[in-house]
Order: C-alpha cells, then sequence, then structure tokens
C-alpha cells in the first residue's frame, strides 16, 4: 500500500472515530447537512452558496481541532489544572466562534433567500455578536470571579 493511501486510511479512521464519539460534531454534521440540503431548493448565488459551504466546514473543522486539543489534553492531565482547563476552554470557544460566524452567515445568505431579508438584518447580528459577545464573557468572568470568593 503507497505512502499516501495509507494516509489518507488513517485520516478518514480517526475522522469517523472522532464522529462517533464526539456528541457535538455529530450535531455540527446534523446542522450542517441540513443547511446544505435547504440550500439546494433555494435559489441561491454561487457567492452565497460558497459562503455557506465556508461557515459549514469551519464550524466542522473547528469541532475536529476542539477534539483533537481535548483528546491532547486528557492525555497528559494526571490531575486537574488549571492550564488544562484554560487550554480546553479556550479550543471550545473557537469553536463558538466560528458557530456564530455561521450564524451570521446563514442569517445573511438564508435570511435573504427564504424571508427576503435585506443585508442589514446579518450586519445588526454581527454587530451584536461582535460586541455582546465579548462583554457578556467578561461579565460572566467577574461573577464567577465574584461567587468563588464568597
Amino acid at each position: 500500500m503507497s505512502e499516501t493511501l495509507s494516509s489518507f486510511i488513517h485520516a478518514v479512521e480517526g475522522f469517523s472515530e472522532a464522529i462517533g464519539k464526539e456528541r457535538n460534531l455529530k450535531l455540527h454534521f446534523a446542522i450542517g447537512s441540513f443547511v446544505l440540503l435547504i440550500s439546494y431548493v433555494l435559489e441561491l448565488t454561487a457567492n452565497e452558496l460558497l459562503w455557506l459551504i465556508f461557515a459549514v466546514f469551519s464550524v466542522i473543522g473547528m469541532e475536529l481541532l476542539n477534539t483533537l486539543v481535548e483528546s491532547i489534553m486528557d492525555l497528559y492531565e494526571i490531575k486537574p489544572h488549571p492550564t488544562v482547563k484554560f487550554v480546553k476552554d479556550v479550543a471550545a470557544g473557537i469553536v463558538l466562534w466560528y458557530s456564530l460566524f455561521a450564524v451570521v452567515v446563514g442569517v445573511i445568505v438564508l435570511g435573504r433567500a427564504m424571508f427576503g431579508w435585506s443585508q442589514s438584518v446579518g450586519k445588526l447580528i454581527a454587530l451584536i455578536f461582535v460586541l455582546l459577545f465579548p462583554t457578556v464573557s467578561l461579565i460572566w468572568r467577574v461573577v464567577s470571579s465574584w461567587r468563588k470568593r464568597r
């Protein structure tokens, strides 16, 4: 067997194992598949379709990366450690951020195609996510820190 074919087989094995083990990966695949199936019955431009595909693939790719990071951290974590928690939380945060990006893309593309929404709706949601998400995250951190001290 060639080295290239062997590498491909290992990649497929890793991919299928991740799908089998990770609930969130299954969820992202289900949502992504649903979105892409809907795109076939809608009149979308080539650019709109590419943005949807990019958003779906990005979220799934980030979830795979998150799975990898968590697995590596679990492998080396003997007892709970704040750095390991931080790394895992940041990896999960990356998935969340890309998921928010996918929602914005979906609102812009599918909102126009299904409901006749203007791009302003998507811009507003993007602005809300970019402004509100970090603000809520900081408030969450302050409240959590305050509760731990009590």
